[in-house]
């Protein structure tokens, strides 16, 4: 071989190692976007209606500001208290609104393209830090950081936050997250102008869902425990101040929105104790849920233990322990090891708030950004079985080959049970048939299917489970209604009052009952103070005309 065909062929080896990160790139934003195809077919789903379909918001740019100073509840008026502050979900829900109607196709397509820019920056993520801390990374196609990636990209526990509509804070917030963290790494680096976009993506993150706040966290623990420098310390602390800065804004601008940092307090039966001993059932099923991602479900029961000395606590204790002892030693020995240990626990810290989170303290959509602490420490041991035990890659790479596999056939099946409300909420009631809301959400799917003996049914099983439902109660009352059964639709909705006065929905119900029973004063009364609870509250008011003229006809 002359001098110029080597020269040649050394130019096109060059060229096709160029190449390969963007081939690789290719195929994770192509598997990422595959495995939720079949979702763009799904239609709206739980708060989906009311997020979307109910929210004026999204209909107008006037609203903007109203988006800025208000909970992420507020369009609904000033009576909905809510913990959470994330005006860049409706920002982004009118962008889909403006391109796409209230189509659901598009709503799912823009949740599934964050998904895939974050499997993307996942890669990028790895790849820098793994090849920083001179670690081996091939440039064979099964590289650790693709193969990471691949794992991240087709876990099944992202379903709920990727398939899921209203999931978007849940895939948009670690897109801005990660893109902010790969930003500063580049920065540091040496590249100029990633410092300033490092910010404004970290700004976006902490206006989109409050775990974006942990970045500041990362980037000093990337400082520290990975960024061999020999910088000052003031001249560390002058480079976190503009993240510092953004969340100080962000935590003001909360506060003025909400009037405090969290104005409700969920699960009050849980005193001080209570609420900080149940942090460890917590985290052991989010590490086993995400380790194992078996028997997924929308609503995961939550049965708070009493004592660390019961079954639970011990055995949750020692997961616990064992986790942190584990990244302890990783401390010691392997810095990148215990970064990943890091990332799985840090963004998740905000999830461990129970009294903050209404509902279910556990959703699977926490671990979105949390996985990536996981994958990330899967590429690490490759990387090392790559250098130490090169004779066993081969099999280690089909092995996690299988389970990219069996997540991707994981993540397609539970992308089917989204698929609508009668499909969701039949497979969370057979799944925690204990809780009362599903019940009651999978009875108002049968209304809307005009199933009324089947949604009575599961009306009367949340009320069996929860009494003082008064969402239930009207619901159970609106079917009997439906039936031609007013006595009991009327018992139902004043049930309802009882336990909320102020639900404008029950007295129309019943308003509504009176006027088929032909009880023309009483159900004024009720439409007057639908009204006066809900002043635009249309049907009400046209209601309240027929009550009228039909008083009139009456008196002649």
């Amino acid at each position: 071989m002359n001098s110029f065909e080597s020269k040649r062929n050394i130019v096109l080896a060059d060229q096709m190692r160029k190449r390969i990160p963007a081939l690789l790139i290719l195929i994770i934003f192509l598997v990422s976007f595959a495995v939720y195809f079949n979702a763009l077919s799904n239609d709206f789903v739980f708060d989906d209606s009311v997020q979307v379909l109910e929210n004026d918001w999204i209909k107008d740019v006037k609203y903007i500001p109203d988006i800025f100073s208000n909970s992420v509840w507020g369009f609904q008026g000033e009576t909905r208290i809510s913990n959470y502050y994330r005006p860049f979900m409706h920002l982004i829900f009118m962008f889909n609104y403006y391109v796409f109607g209230l189509r659901p196709w598009g709503f799912h397509l823009v949740n599934i393209l964050f998904h895939c820019g974050v499997s993307v920056l996942v890669f990028l993520i790895i790849q820098r830090l793994l090849t920083g801390h001179n670690s081996s990374v091939s440039s064979v196609y099964l590289s650790p950081p693709f193969i990471a990636a691949m794992l991240f990209a087709v876990h099944p526990i992202h379903t709920e936050a990727v398939t899921w509509i209203s999931g978007l804070p849940d895939v948009s917030f670690p897109f801005f997250y990660l893109l902010s963290f790969y930003l500063y790494v580049s920065f540091r680096d040496g590249a100029k102008r990633g410092y300033i976009l490092s910010v404004l993506s970290f700004s976006a993150a902490a206006f989109s869902k409050e775990p974006a706040l942990t970045l500041p966290i990362m980037l000093i623990a990337y400082d520290y425990l990975l960024k061999n420098s020999d910088e000052t310390f003031l001249k560390a602390i002058k480079r976190y101040i503009p993240y510092v800065v953004v969340s100080g804004s962000y935590l003001l601008m909360r506060y003025y929105a909400l009037g405090s940092f969290a104005p409700t307090e969920f699960h009050t039966n849980l005193g001080p104790y209570e609420s900080i001993i149940n942090v460890f059932p917590l985290f052991k099923e989010y590490l086993t849920s995400l380790l194992w991602p078996l028997n997924l479900n929308l609503w995961h029961s939550f049965h708070p233990i009493s004592s660390l000395f019961e079954a639970m606590g011990i055995m949750s204790v020692a997961v616990t322990v064992i986790f942190f002892v584990v990244a302890i030693a990783a401390y010691r020995k392997n810095k990148i090891v215990f970064f990943s240990f890091l990332l799985f626990v840090v963004p998740l810290l905000p999830a461990f708030y129970i009294k903050g989170i209404g509902g279910k303290p556990f959703a699977e959509r926490y671990l979105y950004l949390t996985s990536v602490g996981y994958v990330l420490l899967s590429a690490v041991f490759l990387s090392w079985a790559t250098e130490k035990l090169p004779q066993a890659v081969r099999g280690m790479t089909i092995v996690f080959t299988v389970i990219a596999g069996l997540y991707t056939v994981g993540t397609v099946d539970r992308n089917n049970v989204w698929k609508n409300d009668y499909t969701l909420w039949s497979d969370t009631v057979r799944k925690a048939p204990d809780e009362a809301w599903p019940h009651y959400n999978l009875g108002t799917a049968y209304a809307k299917r005009t199933r009324l003996d089947e949604a009575a049914n599961e009306f009367i099983a949340a009320l069996k489970l929860d009494p003082d439902f008064a969402d239930a109660h009207n619901n159970l009352g609106y079917a009997y209604a439906n039936q031609n059964r007013l006595d009991e639709a009327v018992n139902e909705y004043i049930t309802a009052l009882r336990l909320r006065p102020d639900y404008a929905d029950a007295h129309y119900n019943l308003g509504n009952a009176y006027l088929n029973q032909n009880r023309c004063d009483e159900a004024v009364n009720e439409y007057i103070t639908a009204l006066r609870l809900r002043p635009d509250y249309v049907t009400a008011r046209f209601n309240l005309e027929i009550c009228y003229e039909r008083m009139k006809t009456m008196k002649r």
